[in-house]
């Protein structure tokens, strides 16, 4: 006889818990999956739309890049980027023809160095073939630099021819300047001699005119020479020079006028002890002996000249003449470094015109103003020669 298996026995009400647990998970699944693939349908749209925009921007950027390419091989002016290496790493044809040599991973300083002859300022090159180029540059967020080359030999031309011209219409200037000039005296020693020449005059009257004819020739000869220093005043070879054995120099050659005037200096020459300048040791000392004798002609008798030098720059040396005489009247200021412009009945109106030839050949500048003495100051500017050019010279001993 067979063993009856029992059946477990359901529970209904069980069995319909389950049923509605298993129908809320399955919806929720459901929901949760539709919102899923609404989420991925809107990341994909996102993602492609993001997609466009890089493909859109990369079109931008690259048309931007071959209207650039297009625009520096179309400029005049050379362009050449060099990277942080020194190489070079791109250049338009403009660049090419400046720099016959250049290529593409050169060491832009050997290209400069064949094709460079010398610089004489800054940006501004002159080429072995004989072109001017203007050079500027600027770095590229450290990622190299760029320079744009600019050829200006034809304005160089132009500016020279220009520039020469001026110098022919101011040489015509000069010159009817200085026939005006010299007639005045010349007229009256032509004269004072035709009076020589009469036998009627006593000895006194031929004293006199003799004195007056003597006066007129040496008016002349003093305008003839300082015209002359004038115009030699930018031309003269150059040396490291100490600036006080200048100033000594002028002060030498000036001793009767300072004594028979009573003058009374104040000098302080310390600060040229602390280097050398490039220059011409007679011109500077003549350009310093002009603007004294200056002082001395518009001081008078017990007139006191302050000569002092400052170096508060390290690249230059200010040296100032300066006097308690009745000083520069404001409306003449401007006009005062003009060529025969002058306040004195006697003057000739170049002593300061040569001061600043010199000055300027010097490489320096100079200025006049009024002096806290109550008179004139005249402020010269000369720049320091460096160290490492300036050899030790022998001191003038005074």
């Amino acid at each position: 006889m067979g063993t009856a298996q029992i059946q477990p026995k359901q529970d209904p009400q069980a069995l319909e818990q389950a049923f509605g647990v298993f129908n809320a998970l399955s919806q929720q699944l459901t929901t949760a999956y539709a919102q899923l693939e609404g989420r991925v349908v809107a990341l994909t749209e996102e993602l492609a739309g993001t997609r466009r925009e890089r493909l859109d921007e990369r079109a931008q950027k690259e048309h931007l890049a071959d209207q650039l390419g297009v625009l520096l091989e179309a400029l005049p002016a050379a362009i050449v980027l060099v990277d942080v290496r020194d190489r070079v790493d791109r250049f338009n044809p403009a660049a090419e023809q400046l720099f016959p040599s250049l290529a593409w991973g050169r060491r832009w300083s050997e290209v400069k160095e064949e094709v460079v002859a010398a610089e004489p300022t800054p940006g501004d090159w002159r080429l072995r073939d004989g072109r001017r180029v203007s050079v500027s540059q600027r770095p590229l967020n450290d990622r190299g630099r760029i320079m744009v080359v600019v050829d200006v030999t034809d304005q160089r031309r132009l500016q020279e021819r220009a520039e020469r011209q001026d110098r022919l219409t101011a040489m015509g200037e000069m010159a009817a300047q200085l026939a005006h000039q010299v007639r005045t005296p010349l007229s009256t020693s032509v004269l004072y001699a035709g009076q020589l020449a009469k036998g009627s005059l006593s000895d006194q009257q031929r004293q006199q005119f003799s004195e007056k004819l003597l006066d007129g020739l040496r008016h002349t000869e003093t305008l003839v020479r300082e015209m002359l220093a004038f115009s030699r005043g930018g031309s003269f070879s150059k040396q490291p020079i100490h600036v006080d054995d200048a100033m000594m120099t002028a002060l030498a050659g000036l001793q009767p006028r300072l004594r028979a005037l009573g003058a009374r200096l104040d000098i302080d020459l310390e600060a040229t002890r602390r280097g050398q300048i490039a220059g011409n040791l007679d011109a500077l000392a003549g350009a310093l002996s002009n603007l004294i004798d200056n002082a001395l002609n518009h001081g008078g008798q017990g007139v006191a000249i302050r000569i002092t030098t400052t170096a508060d720059d390290a690249e230059f040396l200010t040296l100032s003449v300066e006097d308690d005489g009745p000083g520069i009247d404001p409306v003449a200021l401007p006009r005062v470094f003009d060529p025969f412009f002058t306040t004195r009945e006697r003057g000739t109106g170049l002593g300061l015109a040569v001061v600043q030839a010199v000055v300027l050949e010097h490489g320096g500048s100079l200025r006049a103003a009024k002096s806290t003495l109550g008179g004139a100051r005249f402020d010269i500017q000369l720049p320091w020669l460096p160290a490492a050019q300036a050899p030790q010279s022998p001191r003038k001993q005074v």
